[in-house]
């Protein structure tokens, strides 16, 4: 007989926490359903754990998530058990990963286990509004709305992402052609004409001689730029994963670029407002809602700060109060929550705010790009002229000398 650690909630509600003795955990988790619990976790009583072997776990992309809380809400409207929902839409799914997660959690519910628990558990990369909302639900009985939400959630979130994913293409490959076409004449093309301006035999001017070095750099140290480049990018990922205070203060630089900055915090904006609609939707408290949209905010600094008023809330104070004193969101975002608590409409004021912040997120990134495209030409046509210059002034020199012979 082997002894195990379990978490169960009991047909009152209440959560029990307890050993019980069985020759497998199929077996113990069996035994604790005759005897009326739910189980939500259970272990052997040593504390040992399923190891998972497989090597970076692909993450669930938002539109495939949209689709399967759409499957989920459907079927379960239909009047389905969720065991045979969880069949229907494994098999529906063609996300090999998502495939093997869904059969897994389903085989998990027919032994005895809760929804949520089992997605969290095969499930690590799901994203925690997802897991979060469907405990919600599960413990309210409202599994088919949460699902209703979530696919609406994570639609909108695919298509905004990909609107901006999309504008963004177009200014990402003209920097990228940029940067090859100035490597190339460095790199090719100058040699050929430092050879030229050695045999003339005078002195070159000071544009020539500079470009002339810097060529002979890239040339013979062009991997020493690569590794520098690559340190540096490799050295501020490991600070901002080995350090909390490097990793907050770079996150909120983040905020503080312009342009760039007010489209990070209006993101944040869209995404604790959508999230939060969500949450309250689920029937999470206040702080439970705030713990877990401040995990979904893209940028650490914005979701610290989101983070930090928990306690506040634990202790009654209301959310617009508490988020206002963190001045880490805009003044909007404050306003709007303050009317949403006030009437008792917060989860359908939060949604507005959500829909707001992604038209601007959208809008203002069409700006910036509008401003990156043609600085970007300009930039590439003012280094393309500073060569051509660097190399036709050796030849002025020479035109000028050999008049002043005549």
């Amino acid at each position: 007989m082997n002894t195990y650690k379990y978490t169960a909630r009991s047909s009152y509600g209440a959560t029990v926490d307890g050993v019980v003795e069985a020759n497998t955990q199929d077996e113990a988790v069996a035994q604790l359903k005759d005897d009326g619990y739910i189980v939500s976790t259970i272990e052997p009583a040593g504390g040992a754990h399923d190891i998972d072997l497989r090597i970076g776990s692909k993450k669930t992309k938002d539109k495939t998530i949209a689709v399967m809380c759409n499957q989920f809400a459907i079927i379960l409207e239909a009047g389905l058990p969720i065991v045979r929902t969880l069949e229907l839409v494994a098999g529906q799914t063609e996300d090999k990963t998502l495939k093997e997660i869904l059969e897994n959690v389903a085989n998990d519910v027919a032994a005895g286990y809760e929804l949520a628990p089992s997605f969290e558990k095969h499930g690590p990369n799901l994203p925690a509004t997802f897991i979060e909302s469907v405990r919600a639900g599960e413990q309210s009985g409202n599994l088919t709305i949460v699902f209703e939400r979530l696919a609406d959630f994570f639609r909108k979130q695919s298509e905004t992402r990909g609107k901006v994913k999309s504008a963004m293409t177009y200014p990402v490959f003209i920097m990228v052609v940029a940067v090859v076409v100035v490597a190339i004449i460095m790199i090719f093309a100058v040699p050929t004409f430092k050879t030229t301006f050695e045999g003339m035999g005078n002195e070159l001017p000071l544009p020539t001689q500079i470009m002339i070095n810097a060529s002979d750099f890239m040339t013979k140290f062009w991997w020493v730029i690569l590794l520098v480049v690559g340190l540096t990018y490799a050295s501020v990922q490991m600070a901002k994963r080995r350090s909390d205070d490097f990793r907050l203060k770079w996150s909120r630089l983040g905020t503080r670029v312009p342009v760039l900055g007010s489209i990070t915090t209006m993101s944040a904006a869209a995404q604790y407002a959508s999230t939060m609609s969500v949450m309250m939707t689920a029937g999470l408290s206040s702080a439970q809602a705030v713990d877990v949209t401040a995990k979904t905010i893209g940028n650490y600094y914005m979701g610290y700060m989101l983070a930090s008023i928990v306690p506040d809330l634990e202790a009654g104070h209301p959310i617009s109060e508490t988020l206002a004193e963190t001045e880490a969101y805009p003044h909007l975002v404050t306003e709007m929550t303050g009317v949403g608590e006030q009437t008792g409409e917060l989860e359908h004021t939060l949604q507005v705010v959500s829909d707001y912040y992604d038209f601007e997120v959208q809008e203002a990134t069409s700006r910036a790009i509008g401003m990156l495209e043609p600085i970007t030409i300009v930039l590439l046509a003012g280094i393309v002229a500073v060569i051509l210059l660097a190399v036709y002034l050796p030849m002025f020199s020479i035109y000028g000398d050999f008049n002043s012979t005549l």
